[in-house]
């Protein structure tokens, strides 16, 4: 199944606000700019993986802090997506 990349912009965006506790992110400010810390990475990723659906190697993320959400949605449409099996063995 394709996904529309705005589609998942604005979800990621969405989840993103509510993590940050801001009333608006634009998609392309570098993360860098929005107080991600350490540990915020790490939720980013973690929401990208299931937002995504995807199996991810974090080491394949390029991510610095200049990278912007609409970075990430293109980098994470681009990965392989998790198979139907693999996906409801981890709802279990």
């Amino acid at each position: 199944m394709l996904m529309n990349t705005q589609v998942t912009l604005t979800q990621l965006t969405d989840h993103v606000q509510q993590a940050l506790n801001l009333d608006t992110i634009d998609p392309d400010t570098p993360i860098g700019e929005l107080g991600f810390d350490s540990m915020r990475i790490v939720e980013l990723i973690l929401i990208c993986d299931k937002l995504y659906n995807t199996s991810i190697n974090p080491e394949s993320i390029e991510l610095t802090q200049y990278t912007t959400l609409r970075d990430l949605d293109k980098q994470f449409l681009a990965m392989p997506r998790k198979s139907a099996d693999a996906t409801a063995a981890a709802g279990r």
